[in-house]
């Protein structure tokens, strides 16, 4: 979002609120707080197949409030990877927040971007934001998204258009898991 639109946004939406579109996509992801639920993999391309050799890929919608949804991603004993969704200049905004076993900061973390209002209530695309387009020059293109596909499937992936590359995980809601232990600096 650039600052023409981030201006038009607060224009017509009070501070905190989103549009219905986003409002309802926010409330799914909330119906589904404190639940953890497995994924697989369904669609990558070959720049992304490292990523396939997880045996379980769990996402436990975490914590959920008005202004803030944490989702950690757990991919077997990794506890690295957290998605952070927060309401931000009348949009949802979606970083990627990735820690050491040690609870610090990985290098690349916090990037992500906004996404365009309205959105549909099942789906929100993040464009890559100045943050992200800083630290990681080459991806000043890629998107991510998060579907409720139907009410049994969530997915999530990222997709690099200049280059190609992408990836799909499909997460079952039709049934909740044990809830992973806490993550990296959590």
């Amino acid at each position: 979002m650039d600052a023409t639109e981030a201006t038009e946004a607060e224009e017509v939406m009070a501070p905190g609120e989103l549009p219905p579109e986003q409002e309802a996509f926010w409330g799914r992801l909330v119906d589904h707080c404190g639940d953890s639920f497995e994924g697989r993999i369904d669609d990558v391309t070959p720049y992304y197949e490292g990523s396939t050799q997880y045996e379980t890929i769990v996402a436990h919608f975490r914590e959920c409030d008005d202004e803030r949804i944490h989702i950690p991603m757990h991919m077997d004993e990794d506890r690295s990877r957290n998605w952070i969704l927060t309401r931000e200049e009348g949009t949802i905004l979606l970083k990627h927040d990735h820690r050491n076993e040690d609870g610090t900061e990985e290098e690349i973390t916090q990037y992500g971007g906004y996404a365009p209002v309205p959105g549909l209530a099942h789906r929100q695309i993040f464009w890559a934001d100045d943050h992200t387009a800083g630290i990681l020059p080459e991806r000043w293109d890629n998107f991510w998204f998060m579907d409720f596909m139907d009410d049994e499937t969530f997915a999530y992936g990222v997709h690099w258009p200049e280059q190609g590359h992408s990836i799909r995980i499909h997460f079952d809601l039709t049934r909740t898991v044990e809830t992973p232990p806490d993550p990296w600096g959590y």
